[in-house]
């Protein structure tokens, strides 16, 4: 009977190490995401924020049907080699925006005290990405980018930057519209 007890103390022991060390050393892959067409638009919103391939630079949490952000204190500006968190297409979705200058325009919210002073985006493929950052304002807002072209994109990047040293920042992404730039 003491030889039972040990093997299930044991057995509970492997499993609680296993719950608590797997995420560390399990390659996490973000599932890619359809999103919706609305018009000419390629919106993404609720689920498709949910899965979001994570960056070292910053945190996320998905709640309250918004990707959260939150980045690291003392993080500079994101370089072309940097991925942020990026929200991965499906190939139909690809197809909307490889190859063309687009115009991302993300709806969100700020908290009220530690929110991010800025947001970056990028489209993601498999060269260095060209990132543009805007200034977050008070409580909610759209901030617009124009990027240029980019082949063999997969994806979208996110950063949040706070200029405050020592201090982090936070922004909650609630939409993001995806469209192709007007032609001059």
């Amino acid at each position: 009977m003491r030889n039972i007890l040990i093997g299930i103390l044991v057995l509970l022991l492997a499993g609680a190490a296993f719950v608590v060390l797997a995420p560390r050393f399990l390659d996490y892959h973000a599932a890619p995401v359809a999103g919706a067409i609305e018009g000419e638009a390629l919106v993404l919103e609720g689920q498709a924020l949910s899965t979001p391939d994570p960056s070292p630079e910053q945190t996320y949490r998905f709640a309250d049907n918004a990707l959260e952000l939150t980045v690291l204190a003392n993080q500079p500006a994101p370089t072309p080699a940097e991925r942020g968190v990026r929200i991965l297409l499906t190939p139909e979705r690809v197809a909307h925006i490889n190859d063309r200058a687009v115009v991302i325009e993300i709806h969100y919210r700020a908290p009220a005290t530690g929110a991010a002073s800025s947001l970056a985006t990028s489209l993601q493929g498999i060269g260095p990405s060209e990132w543009s950052v805007q200034p977050i304002s008070a409580s909610e807002g759209v901030a617009r980018y124009e990027l240029p072209a980019q082949s063999a994109v997969d994806g979208i990047g996110l950063r949040a930057l706070s200029e405050t040293p020592d201090q982090a920042g936070a922004v909650s992404v609630t939409r993001i519209s995806i469209s192709a730039a007007p032609q001059p």
